[in-house]
């Protein structure tokens, strides 16, 4: 164990929770040389070590640091949502895990990270780098408004994926394949709008002021108890729409605002038409 530097070579990190997050750090920071401990259940014995790195739920996360304590120089948590209360920084990886993935899955990826004291962030930060993550800060104050990010960027999205595969599979298409077949558009979707944003990126009926087509997609989502879903993403889709068309000074016409474009998920979007697409 070491008595100075965070992350001397010999550093010793306490990987707590064998989750998915667990054991893929668990991996990676071994491939990095570290002496890793673990990944050590919540009931187990807390070992001596330089750093203890919780990959508990949240709720665990008090009890468990404070078992942590007496043992390690510093205390950290990978929780997106949780405060700095119980320990002492935070390294959030903004990626999803499987549990399965190979040690260089953080290369490249971004880490969010926090520290009570100056010392605590160089440590989340030096972490974050030997794993190959962009470390960056996010404050207490935003800290909500950031895991709600990285919850849309991903969960929700796998909510409105499996939308579209069950009304693919209705569509008759094997559900062995359905997967497969709109994994190309979803890809060229995401990079679309990584390269232009949302509004350069928008295709489709909503986009280029197609209502019967629109209405046509409501009564098949309706169909399969998908109404709603559907209402509430062709709702934030029109303030899209009418933010483009807002840009080039052209107000949509059906839609007198954004708070009007809430109004109604069937309500008239005219204007300019884009090129017929998906």
């Amino acid at each position: 164990m070491q008595t100075s530097t965070a992350l001397a070579p010999g550093t010793t990190i306490a990987i707590v929770g064998a989750g998915r997050v667990g054991c893929v750090l668990a991996g990676a920071l071994r491939a990095e040389g570290f002496d890793v401990l673990g990944p050590l259940r919540r009931d187990q014995s807390m070992p001596k070590a330089d750093i203890a790195l919780l990959c508990v739920p949240d709720r665990a996360i008090p009890a468990v640091a404070f078992v942590a304590r007496p043992h390690v120089r510093f205390v950290g948590h990978v929780s997106g949502a949780t405060s700095l209360d119980d320990v002492d920084f935070r390294f959030h990886p903004l990626q999803t895990f499987t549990g399965t993935e190979p040690p260089d899955v953080f290369h490249g990826i971004g880490a969010a990270v926090a520290g009570r004291t100056d010392e605590d962030r160089s440590v989340a930060e030096q972490l974050a780098r030997v794993l190959g993550t962009r470390p960056f800060t996010v404050d207490d104050e935003h800290r909500a408004s950031y895991h709600a990010a990285a919850s849309f960027a991903s969960n929700f999205v796998l909510t409105v994926l499996d939308a579209a595969e069950q009304l693919a599979v209705a569509a008759g298409i094997p559900e062995g394949e359905a997967r497969e077949l709109l994994t190309p558009l979803v890809g060229r979707t995401i990079e679309n709008w990584a390269r232009v944003g949302a509004q350069e990126a928008l295709t489709g009926p909503i986009a280029r002021g197609d209502e019967a087509t629109v209405a046509r997609q409501r009564s098949a989502a309706e169909e399969h108890d998908l109404q709603a879903l559907f209402n509430a993403l062709a709702v934030a889709t029109r303030t899209i729409a009418s933010r483009e068309e807002e840009s080039r000074g052209v107000l949509p016409r059906g839609v007198p605002s954004r708070e009007g474009a809430r109004e109604n998920p069937l309500r008239d979007v005219a204007g300019e038409e884009k090129e017929s697409s998906v």
